[in-house]
């Protein structure tokens, strides 16, 4: 089931399901067709009530949108092509892995080894917090931060916890999990550097519009084996990055688990980390490479969706 938030009827907020309505897939009004069909569920009206569930009501929300189809009328139903969606939810962590990839790994120990001698990789999971307020959703304009030219994308996978867990085992890890959804870990990298050769980032990941996120959301019971999504991004047309998650060098079971010490609560997010391809790798000049303004950024994971970013 992809679900997701947008604005509804009357600039109201409003949670939407992916449908096939009319012989086209539509989002339907989870709250109206709730009302209509006399479900008058109060938690349909706010998708975070609905991850705060786990998945306990995706069996209700089915239902509902199998009786959508046959019985609902045209205006329950909207366009996804012209929905102005919103960021899925927002969460209370925001956690991205860092050099998860096995291919992203190689290309920033030369980094890194050119800099500064420096290309060890630990054997847990490290990574960065991404501010909730910084998440911005589905066709969002992001302006480049005024004083950086080195602007990168990195696209990655964002999985939504839907219970609360605290120091879980790797094998029940992924119980956890509500959903899966796209998300572009947008990157100054004069900011980055600097910081990290203080053996910290957060400026560098952290500024109006540093993480696009969305559409939607995949539910997790659609995703039986979460490293076997793949993920694509292209600028302008032209692909950047492709990958599967095979290729993660910590699995999204492991960063759960072990990220779980902080104590996870539902809509906290837990990100990949991102596959090789990113602009700062390329040779012997990033400097073509890096997002300008007028740039259309497209992160896709094809079995989720497409998440479409303008740079400004």
């Amino acid at each position: 089931m992809k679900i997701g938030r947008y604005v509804g009827q009357g600039t109201r907020e409003a949670t939407g399901v992916l449908v096939e309505f009319g012989g086209q897939t539509k989002v339907l009004d989870l709250a109206v067709a709730s009302a209509q069909l006399k479900h008058n569920t109060p938690e349909f009206a706010s998708l975070d009530a609905i991850i705060a569930s786990g998945r306990s009501l995706l069996p209700k929300i089915a239902e509902i949108a199998d009786k959508a189809r046959r019985d609902g009328e045209e205006a329950w139903f909207g366009d996804p092509a012209t929905t102005q969606w919103l960021v899925p939810n927002r969460p209370g962590k925001c956690l991205c892995a860092g050099r998860n990839f096995g291919r992203h790994l190689d290309e920033s120990k030369q980094l890194w080894a050119a800099r500064s001698g420096a290309t060890d990789q630990r054997s847990i999971p490290t990574g960065f917090v991404k501010f909730s307020e910084n998440l911005v959703p589905h066709n969002a304009s992001v302006e480049r931060p005024v004083d950086v030219t080195d602007f990168d994308y990195e696209v990655e996978i964002a999985a939504i916890i839907g219970q609360r867990i605290e120091r879980e085992s790797e094998t029940q890890a992924l119980d956890a999990v509500f959903g899966y959804t796209v998300f572009n870990d947008l990157s100054a990298r004069e900011w980055q550097f600097t910081e990290m050769e203080n053996r910290m980032v957060m400026v560098g990941k952290n500024f109006p519009g540093a993480g696009p996120i969305g559409p939607w959301i995949l539910t997790a019971d659609e995703v039986p084996d979460p490293q076997a999504l793949n993920v694509v991004l292209r600028v302008n047309g032209e692909t950047r990055q492709t990958s599967s998650c095979n290729d993660m060098i910590h699995s999204f079971a492991r960063l759960i688990s072990f990220w779980s010490r902080l104590v996870l609560f539902p809509g906290d997010i837990i990100c990949s980390g991102t596959p090789g391809g990113v602009a700062v790798a390329h040779k012997p000049d990033p400097r073509p490479w890096y997002l300008k303004p007028g740039d259309v950024v497209e992160a896709e994971v094809p079995q989720i969706g497409v998440l479409t970013t303008r740079i400004a």
